[in-house]
């Protein structure tokens, strides 16, 4: 039996339609939510569904959630197991809200001991209900870093020195490894800051990429069209959600982070919900003309997702998708909602014909879109931040003005009680400046001035999260802009092109061993994540796949 990764290399190889094998070779998954529970009729019902996947195997894959929406569920893990003992393939969401990088590591060498090897690294919802309140976040890595450690742990993990065990290598483990990304983001910032995080994460290995939840095909060919721009052949996978009515006007409203649902396809499932059958119907057919779409747009497979679903439904899916893929470039048309956006990366895609092309791509990037989106104002450059940057080039920059003094200076402290001093002087400076969080290892350089401890909710330092809504944060809508959207104003200036094609930098992750401490100390000691050479990372990756 083909693994997940064979099947959607086969795809990639077959991936333009013409070419008459794309219905044949495209991947089909599927989204399980595990339930609240260890044992329950949902349990039951989740395992059932997978017990007709595998017999019917029409099926690759059956990924399965790492706590949804924030809130406690049974592991994925534990339902993964399962599963693969049913005969078809699981793919585990590796989220990193609840996890320090120490339980990171040690539940992926539980993940390659069960084999399951199949991974969607996500950064995971904000987490919200649980006992007696509301649980603590971890993230102590993002996605992007749990990334690159799969990487690492793929060609075999050395051990730190100063650890027990030191400067062992240990075993490989044989990870497949995939992300998430979201093209259906309303405002400039936004989108062009998704796209630069998914190049870091295919950086740092992913292997395949399931988009986020949305409905609109210029949004799923501008990603297509996207990847092909920059070269990065990777198998794409679109989600296509199939939500009744009622669920569809949550997402309207905003309440799941990185979801949209188009004002007027709402009201259109709205009208299909007062007829016989609720709408639906209408449902089923909707989704399969989603597929027969992204088939089109030369996507390799569609990861399918929706609560309450039975598996006859998912066969009647499939089985559309194939009647009404020789129209999917007339369906296209009926799922473009420009209203929505304020931005398109390439302008408007009206006719989906030969949306797939490479020549196409060749024609449209030169007309990259470089205005600002309507919901996207500039902020202009503040003289507090003009000052800061110049500030920060003559102290902390090789070949400034003032850094080997600085360096001299700061060094020769070492085991004096005047340090003391000097990390008071800094935190009460970068507090009022800076809202600084102190944690010593300071990234105000690297993200334009804006600290991501105190000013991101989820403390990311290699790009946002997907859950932002119109420049927002997920965690503080309407209270606190999204700190990459901000990002994103200090840095744009209109040169998205150069931007997007320019070499991106993956940062290394916090050291919380010098929390409190001095980070102007630390970076000229030598002690901050500044100490790992990025490059050489980033070379590494390159050179072992």
């Amino acid at each position: 039996m083909k693994t997940l990764d064979q099947r959607l290399a086969s795809a990639l190889h077959h991936r333009h339609p013409e070419k008459g094998t794309a219905l044949e070779n495209f991947v089909y998954t599927f989204e399980l939510v595990p339930a609240r529970a260890s044992r329950s009729s949902m349990i039951d019902s989740t395992i059932g569904f997978a017990r007709e996947a595998a017999q019917d195997g029409r099926l690759s894959a059956l990924s399965i959630t790492d706590n949804a929406g924030g809130h406690p569920a049974l592991t994925p893990t534990s339902l993964g197991k399962e599963i693969k003992a049913l005969g078809i393939e699981p793919v585990i969401h590796f989220s990193c809200k609840d996890k320090n990088r120490n339980l990171i590591e040690s539940q992926l060498f539980e993940l390659d001991r069960w084999g399951l090897n199949t991974l969607l690294v996500i950064t995971g919802d904000y987490p919200r209900y649980g006992f007696q309140g509301r649980a603590k976040p971890v993230f102590d890595l993002d996605s992007v870093l749990v990334l690159r450690m799969i990487q690492e742990v793929r060609k075999g993990l050395t051990i730190e020195r100063q650890a027990p065990g030191g400067g062992a290598r240990l075993d490989p483990m044989h990870f497949h490894a995939g992300c998430v990304v979201s093209p259906f983001k309303k405002t400039e910032a936004e989108q062009v800051q998704q796209y630069l995080k998914l190049k870091r994460k295919i950086m740092a290995g992913a292997r395949f990429i399931i988009t986020q939840m949305g409905f609109d095909s210029e949004k799923y060919i501008e990603l297509r069209m996207f990847l092909d721009m920059l070269g990065l052949n990777i198998p794409l996978l679109g989600t296509v959600f199939i939500p009744n009515a009622k669920l569809a006007r949550i997402i309207h409203k905003g309440f799941i982070p990185g979801c949209t649902m188009p004002k007027r396809l709402l009201k259109i499932m709205e009208r299909e919900a007062e007829g016989a059958d609720g709408g639906a119907s209408a449902m089923i057919q909707r989704a399969a003309k989603q597929v027969a779409v992204l088939i089109g747009a030369g996507y390799q497979g569609a990861h399918l997702s929706g609560p309450g679903l039975r598996y006859g439904q998912i066969r009647q899916i499939i089985d559309l998708t194939e009647q009404m893929y020789p129209e999917w470039k007339d369906i296209a048309r009926e799922f473009m909602f420009p209203e929505e956006w304020g931005f398109s990366l390439f302008g408007p895609v009206r006719d989906a014909s030969h949306a797939h092309r490479p020549d196409n791509y060749t024609k449209r990037i030169s007309g990259l879109n470089i205005k600002a989106g309507k919901n996207n104002p500039k902020s202009r450059l503040s003289p507090g931040y003009l000052i800061g940057r110049a500030v920060h080039w003559m102290i902390f920059e090789p070949g400034g003005p003032l850094f080997g003094i600085a360096s001299r200076i700061l060094t020769s402290l070492k085991g004096s009680k005047t340090i003391r001093m000097v990390t008071w002087l800094e935190y009460f400076v970068k507090g009022i400046l800076y809202d600084c969080y102190r944690c010593g290892d300071c990234y105000l350089s690297e993200t334009e001035l804006l600290c991501p401890q105190s000013q991101c909710a989820k403390r990311l330092v290699n790009g946002p999260c997907g859950g932002s809504s119109n420049g927002w944060c997920e965690v503080w809508p309407g209270e606190r802009r999204c700190l990459y959207v901000r990002q994103y104003e200090r840095l744009s200036a209109g040169k998205i092109k150069a931007m997007l094609m320019q070499e991106t930098r993956i940062l290394p992750p916090r050291d919380w061993g010098l929390e409190r401490t001095s980070s102007w100390i630390n970076f000229f000691a030598g002690r901050d994540h500044h100490r790992y050479d990025s490059k050489k990372a980033d070379k590494d990756v390159k050179n072992n796949p």
